[in-house]
C-alpha cells in the first residue's frame, strides 16, 4: 500500500482549494488557512482509508462534503471566526468535485492492490 502518493495527491487537492477560497477570496489569514487545511487533512485521510475502502465512492463523496464543511466551519470558528458557514460551504463543494476523482484513483490504484483474492485457496 502507497499511503505515500496518495497522502500527497490528497494534499496537492486540499490545500490550494483552502488557501484560495478562505484567504485568497476571504479574509482568513494565511496561517489560519493552513491550520484549517492540516486539520481537515488529517481527519479526511482518515476517513477516506475507512470510508471509501468499505463504502465506495459515492458514500465517501457525501461524507467528504459533510465532513469537510463541517471541519472547516467549526475549525475556523475555534479560530475566532463568526459568520463563515458559507465560506465553509464553498471550499467543501470545491474539495467534494475533486475528492470524487481522488476516491476513484484511489480504489483503483491503492485499494485494489492490496485486496485479497476472493475464493483462492
Amino acid at each position: 500500500m502507497n499511503h505515500g502518493k496518495s497522502m500527497l495527491i490528497k494534499a496537492l487537492l486540499l490545500f490550494p482549494v483552502i488557501w484560495i477560497v478562505l484567504t485568497g477570496f476571504n479574509e482568513v489569514s494565511f496561517t489560519d488557512s493552513t491550520i484549517v487545511a492540516v486539520v481537515l487533512y488529517v481527519v479526511a485521510y482518515i476517513g477516506d482509508m475507512l470510508v471509501v475502502r468499505n463504502a465506495g465512492n459515492t458514500v465517501g463523496t457525501i461524507g467528504d462534503l459533510l465532513l469537510g464543511t463541517l471541519v472547516i466551519w467549526f475549525t475556523l470558528v475555534l479560530l475566532g471566526y463568526n459568520d463563515i458557514f458559507g465560506e465553509a460551504l464553498a471550499a467543501g463543494l470545491i474539495l467534494t468535485a475533486g475528492e470524487y476523482f481522488y476516491h476513484k484513483w484511489l480504489i483503483h490504484n491503492l485499494f485494489e492492490e492490496t485486496a485479497e483474492p476472493i475464493g483462492n485457496i
